[in-house]
Formats: C-alpha cells, structure tokens, sequence
C-alpha cells in the first residue's frame, strides 16, 4: 500500500469515527431496556460484558436496564444471523450490542470475498433488528497479539480486522446506529505497552482477551452507548476551609474528615492487578470517582472511603484532582461478582440446559425457572446498586507515595508462560501469573529485572516480596539515572519456601531505573523448576521529609 494509500486509510477511519460519535450524541440506553450482548468466543468469555453490565448497572441504577450474553465460540455475522431469532429475538431485546469480526476474516490475508460476505451479513443483521424495532449497537471487532501467533504476523491480520472494522462503521452511518471504533484503541493500548515491554501481552493466546485487553475494550464500548464518566466524589481547600460537592466533618490537619452532598453512584470495581491497563488506556479517568483536595502539607496522604483504604496518594496528584479507584468498595465487588454468577446461571439454562438436556421431558419448564432465576438477580443487582452517601477521611502517609505503583519493567529473562507482565508492580501480593512476576527457567545466571520510574526521582526505599513458592534466593537491588550505569544500594538472601517481604534503606539519591538482580537460586525445588525466579511486588519510596 502507498503512504497516500495509508493516509487515506486512517483519514476514511478517522471520518467514519467521527460520525459514530455524532450518532451517539444522545444516550443509547433508555429505561426498562433488554440488552442482548451479542457476539462470539470473546462475548462468550463473560468479561467485557460483565463490565459494561455492571458499570451501567452503577451509573445509571434508574435505568433498570436488563443484560443478556449471547456469545457462542467460534461464531460469524453469518452464523450470528442463523441463530437470531432462537438467541435474540426469543428475548424481546430493545438494544442488541455487536462484536463480530474475529472470526469472519478466516485468520487470513484479507481478500474482496471476505469483506463482501462479511459487509452483507452485517447488514442484514442491522436490517433484520430495526425491522423489530431494535435498536442495534456495531463494534469493530478488536486486535490480535501478532506476536503470540506467527500465521497471524504473516498474514497482517490486524489489517484484515481493520478493514473489517471499516465496514462496520460506514453500516452504522448508513442505517443511523450507534457504534464505536473498537480495534485501533485497543491495538494502540497493546503498542504502547509492548514498546514499554517487548514481552508483555493481554492477549495470551493471540486472540482472546485477558481482563486487561476487555477492559480496554469496555472502556470504547461504553462510549459507543453513550455513558458518563461517574460523578466525582467532591472538591475541598484545607488552606481555605472551602468545599464543594463535600460537607467538612473535620478540617483536622491530622485527619481531614468530609462527606459528600449528595448519594453517588455506586463506584466500578475491578481488581487490583488491572490498575495499571485502566489508567493506562484512560478508562480509569471515566471510572474512577474524581476527588480534589488543596491547600495539604504533608507530601502524601492515605484515602480511606466509608472506612476502607482506597489508596496513596502525593500531594500534587489530590490538588489537581485524581480519580479513585472502586477496587476498595466491597459493594461493588458483590455487584461485579453477582453479575459474574448471574451470567454463569444464563449461561447454564440458554446453553446447556436448553441444548444438552434438549431431549429430557419438560426442560423448557426447567429452563423458564432458570431464566426467571436470572431475571430476579438481575433485579436484586440493580436493587444493590442504590446510590448512596461517602465519607472520605485524608491522614498523613508517614512513607509517602509508591513510586513504582503501575510502572512498566523489562526482564532480562523474559516469561514465556503468561507470567509476569504487570505483576511486578501493580499493587498487588497475591500470587498467580498476572499479578505477581516470574522470570523464565533459562537456566543461566544472573537475572535482572529493571523498573522504569519514567522520570528520574529522589528515592531512599525499596521494597522487595517474594512469595512462599520457587527456589529465589538472593536479590540484589541497583539504581541508576540513565538506564545504564547501576549502583548496588543493598543485598539481601531471601529464606526458601517464606512469604517474605524486605525493605532496602540506602541514603537518598536520585535515580529513574530500580533494578532487582537474582544472582543465584536454592537447589530445592519448591513448586516450579529452580530457574525460574519469582517476585511478587516491588515498592519503591522517597526519603521521608524529615530525613537528612
């Protein structure tokens, strides 16, 4: 393709994104609403559509909107349309959301036939749900991780879904349908982190999405229906004793206690491991509850919400505004996780009750009671979601801020097994692959793993946690101002089959790159081969203000 060719490419792509966005001006969603979620293996995995589900849910509780997953593996626009009317129409949809295209481009070089077939039966899908009066929804179909599967790289796959992508859209300006452009932000989001990390991936398998890739996904998604970013929390000057949005329960320096005006929504909770993919793809500016305090003295401060840490954060941060995080409201954990098993119980009366007990003697009574069962947790979900009042306590973090939190970080030694991508650093101890670090079982030695800090700061703590399983022994920790030139600030043996976490306390410097080097390994195998090295967190600080 020509660079005029590419140019014209993106600017049609920009135009038809443009007009998607013109479309949805008005919110897509509107009271009492059924919502089919329609789609292939990826709509199958119950991910992305628990999060629009649940983040609708939260912002807008009135709507009492209904959600339904209708995801079968393997599936095509042509298949999608074979299956309309058992899967879809059955429910008395009002919206019907379409994420097809993964596996319509056939894991091929595009050619003519592909996009013909692929532009006629989206179309008739759109055709065939205004004529019921539903209201269709087009997503482009998202990216692969080319990297993770060779015919893919081959054959440029990526462009095959673009074009796919492009389709989708001149449909949606032709018949008036919302619809949002789902494939560049993702696969910009995967580019942007790879540069940052050759090894990293949210797609392990080349084509399905982890939690990090869907709520990328989810973060478009939601824009294509319209939704709001949720309300921020409030704005309070402790220099001036100002609030807005807040009530001053107490201006106490040592402890500032505030309480919002009004009930805010439920918060959007995810885990904690997938920090670090929320702000990075700006999701989590629009979920996250925004939260303004000036006129602090103190160089970092701990939120805690109706009683709960929701995190640390500097005091330049609170002063221009950060959003919150819901991975602290237990509420919102038991929305996420009563959607999670309301789409299992669907899931178990649609598929496998309707089709695999299809022969048994009154299974669509069976099956109605199953669907009737979804259909009163669904009610109770959004019974739950009632709005609701917060107070908001700031005090003093003795330590300061973890500058490493979210960071990205390269392995000398990268994993080949789905372990370690962000785990290093996302403010997280638990141990499994995608949030805690391994190394791969190479078997030479040593090993390193070096935290970009993305600016050169004044540091004086590092803190290293190694978890109970693996054979890791000895960490070594070095800082440098240019990615280049490492000074050892400590060395510490680590005992074998211990959680353990370590501080090094080294005099202040100033430095942008943190690295941890393994030199060695106990012999003992614990769990995995020797040669793998584990880590599952590392913090690093600055010296405190009364430090010398």
């Amino acid at each position: 393709m020509s660079r005029f060719s590419k140019q014209l490419t993106w600017l049609l792509m920009l135009v038809f994104a443009l007009t998607a966005l013109a479309v949805q001006a008005e919110p897509v969603l509107k009271a009492g609403d059924r919502v089919v979620i329609y789609g292939d293996s990826i709509t199958q995995q119950c991910m992305y559509s628990r999060y629009v589900q649940q983040y609708i849910t939260c912002r807008y509780p009135d709507l009492k909107v209904s959600f339904y997953n209708a995801g079968w593996g393997g599936d095509t626009a042509g298949g999608a349309l074979n299956r309309l009317d058992r899967d879809v129409l059955s429910l008395n949809p009002t919206v019907v959301t379409m994420f097809f295209g993964m596996n319509d481009g056939g894991y091929i070089a595009l050619n003519p036939n592909i996009l013909a077939g692929y532009r006629k039966n989206m179309e008739s899908l759109i055709l065939a749900l205004q004529a019921k009066n539903v209201r269709p929804v087009v997503y482009t179909p998202g990216c692969v991780d080319p990297d993770r599967n060779p015919k893919l790289k081959d054959a440029q796959y990526n462009k095959t879904l673009e074009a796919l992508g492009q389709a989708d859209l001149e449909l949606a300006k032709q018949y008036n349908c919302p619809s949002m452009d789902v494939h560049h932000p993702m696969l910009d989001f995967q580019n942007a982190q790879k540069a940052a990390n050759p090894a990293y991936t949210m797609i392990g398998d080349a084509v399905h999405p982890n939690a990090d890739g869907h709520l990328v996904m989810t973060f478009q998604m939601l824009k294509g229906l319209g939704a709001e970013p949720m309300p921020a929390l409030g704005t309070f000057d402790a220099a001036t004793g100002k609030a807005d949005g807040l009530r001053v329960v107490s201006p106490d320096p040592a402890k500032i206690v505030l309480e919002t005006l009004a009930s805010l929504p439920v918060p959007f909770w995810f885990d904690a491991s997938n920090y670090s993919a929320m702000k990075a793809s700006g999701f989590l500016e629009m979920a996250g509850q925004k939260l303004t305090v000036k006129g602090l003295t103190a160089e970092a401060y701990d939120v805690v919400i109706d009683g709960v840490p929701a995190g640390r954060y500097v005091v330049e941060d609170l002063a221009a505004g950060v959003p919150i995080a819901g991975t602290y409201s237990l509420r919102a954990k038991l929305i996420h996780d009563a959607i999670q098993r309301k789409e299992s119980l669907y899931f178990s009366a649609w598929r496998d009750m309707q089709f695999g007990f299809a022969t048994l003697p009154d299974i669509k009574k069976t099956v109605d009671n199953l669907i009737l069962a979804n259909d009163s947790l669904q009610a109770s979900i959004i019974a739950g979601a009632t709005p609701a009042k917060a107070t908001i306590t700031l005090t003093p973090a003795p330590g300061g801020v973890n500058l490493a939190l979210g960071k990205t970080y390269v392995s000398s030694d990268p994993n080949t097994h789905g372990w370690g991508a962000v785990g290093l650093t996302d403010g997280s101890y638990v141990v499994d692959a995608q949030r805690a670090y391994a190394s791969n079982e190479t078997p030479k030695f040593p090993k390193t793993v070096t935290i970009d800090l993305t600016k050169s700061s004044r540091i004086a703590t590092v803190l290293v946690a190694l978890p109970n399983i693996g054979s890791t022994k000895t960490v070594i920790v070095s800082v440098s101002a240019d990615g280049t030139n490492f000074t050892d600030v400590g060395t510490h043996e680590f005992k074998l089959r211990t959680e353990e976490k370590y501080s090094y306390t080294f005099p202040a410097v100033d430095a942008r790159y943190v690295r941890l080097t393994y030199p060695d390994h106990y012999a003992e195998t614990v769990s995995y081969d020797p040669n793998f090295v584990f880590t599952s967190e590392v913090e690093v600080y600055a010296p405190s203000k009364n430090a010398k």
